[in-house]
């Protein structure tokens, strides 16, 4: 429960918690110190009807006095009757005078309480007060000396009815007043600490809004005073949010410049991909036309366009297959991975680069088709660019039993610039290599990791290790 209670409280925002604290505290500190005061008065109240009580004994020692000098009971008993109602303001209940010895020699007023014996009736010989039970009396005692030599025992039971009756009237008023006073200052702590943290709020709720992609600044209704605590804090959010968003459309043209160049070197890539069979078929054509009635010249001729055709259809379909439109997921197959040499191997050969290919995938692999061949041309054409006439690129990719996809590219181009392969690796700070923002993003949406192997002067090895997922499941 109390686990319960506390999660519950840390759920409860911190407009509603702190001036809550505020509010508690300042009514028990409120409370607490009124009731010390309270309780420090009584102790002094206590004292001074002690103190009079103690004077009381001492009018009543000179009434008695004459009476145990002549060895009279009666006449004692004669002056604690008359003592009965003389002090004004003191009402006594019993007067008793007792021998040294505790044997009682005369008595006056109510008749003796077996519950509430005088305090030498219980051994105590000496000075005492003592409250009854119910505190609306006390016991006063005092020995009494005579040329130096007890003389006897003076105890004495004091009213104090009304006082106590007056002393609970105040003490509820007090109560009453405390609990009035204390809710009126908690109040007022509240407002105190809610309007203190208005400012910070108002910079809560910008956040808010950056959290739900709008950077906004503050609105000028709600900046806190400039110079303060929270004047400062909004200072600063401001200037958070005017570099966020100059990142964001910085990384917006970055994105918009690597998708261009991307989609011009697969232009000239598809061009000459296109360009290559085209001039057979030109020749083709030529030859049909001269020897159209050689059947078996003719015969040729077709089947050298129509396989041109095909080439040229593969070429298409695989750049619409990495390129086309949002469109619901499918897993990878060797097809894809087919496709990628297909458009791969145009740029190796213009670039004079060898292309050394192993793609062991026997089934589909769960995971987003279109992403993995983006992020995967990309590595590759830039493999091949970078490598030098003569070198070689070689990708090699195969699923585990029940894990990973493990893909490997190495190339002979001499090694990664420091921020690209910064940036590849995923260090903050890192170049803005061609087409690597595409390569990270696509990262990201697979959950893929990526290792870089680069050796200045030797070349490049890149793997990427991609999790297998649910189809549907990139934005969980």
């Amino acid at each position: 429960m109390r686990r319960l209670l506390d999660r519950r409280w840390g759920e409860w925002p911190l407009a509603l918690r702190l001036p809550l604290l505020a509010g508690a505290a300042t009514f028990l500190a409120a409370i607490l110190t009124t009731q010390v005061a309270v309780r420090a008065m009584d102790r002094e109240r206590e004292r001074e009807a002690e103190r009079l009580g103690q004077v009381y004994l001492d009018g009543l020692a000179a009434a008695v006095l004459p009476g145990l000098r002549a060895g009279d009971p009666d006449a004692v008993a004669a002056a604690l009757e008359r003592a009965l109602g003389f002090q004004a303001g003191v009402r006594e209940r019993r007067l008793v005078v007792a021998a040294p010895d505790g044997t009682v020699l005369a008595t006056a007023g109510q008749g003796e309480d077996a519950a509430d014996p005088p305090p030498f009736a219980a051994g105590r010989e000496g000075p005492a007060w003592r409250r009854t039970a119910a505190g609306d009396a006390a016991w006063v005692q005092r020995p009494l000396f005579d040329a130096g030599l007890p003389r006897a025992i003076l105890a004495a039971k004091l009213d104090f009815t009304e006082a106590a009756a007056r002393r609970r009237e105040l003490e509820f008023a007090l109560l009453v007043l405390d609990l009035a006073l204390a809710s009126i200052a908690a109040l007022l702590a509240a407002l105190a600490a809610r309007r203190a943290l208005a400012p910070f709020l108002g910079v809560a709720r910008a956040l808010d809004r950056v959290r739900a992609g709008r950077l906004e600044p503050i609105p000028p209704e709600e900046r806190p005073p400039a110079g303060t605590e929270a004047g400062r804090l909004a200072e600063a959010y401001d200037l958070m949010v005017t570099r966020l968003a100059e990142r964001r459309r910085l990384a917006a043209r970055l994105s918009e410049q690597d998708q261009a160049a991307l989609l011009g070197r697969l232009a000239a890539t598809v061009a000459h991909e296109v360009r290559n069979p085209l001039a057979g078929m030109l020749t083709a054509v030529e030859t049909a036309r001269r020897y159209g009635e050689d059947r078996a010249a003719r015969q040729e001729a077709l089947d050298l366009v129509e396989r041109g055709l095909r080439q040229i259809q593969a070429v298409v379909q695989a750049t619409l297959e990495s390129h086309r439109p949002a469109a619901p997921p499918r897993p990878l197959t060797g097809q894809d991975l087919e496709d990628l040499r297909l458009l791969v191997a145009p740029e190796a050969r213009r670039q004079g680069v060898a292309l050394e290919w192993s793609a062991a995938l026997a089934g589909a692999f769960p995971a987003d088709a279109v992403p993995v061949r983006q992020a995967l041309l990309n590595l590759l054409l830039n493999a091949v660019e970078a490598s030098p006439p003569g070198g070689r690129v070689c990708f090699a990719a195969a699923a585990e039993p029940g894990g990973d996809l493990v893909v490997s590219i190495a190339d002979e181009a001499g090694g990664l610039p420091e921020p690209e392969a910064a940036r590849l690796a995923g260090v903050e700070g890192g170049g803005a290599g061609l087409g690597l923002s595409v390569v990270m993003a696509q990262l990201a949406r697979l959950d893929g990791r990526i290792e870089v192997d680069s050796r200045p002067g030797e070349g490049t090895h890149i793997v990427l290790r991609l999790p297998p997922r649910g189809i549907g499941e990139e934005g969980k």
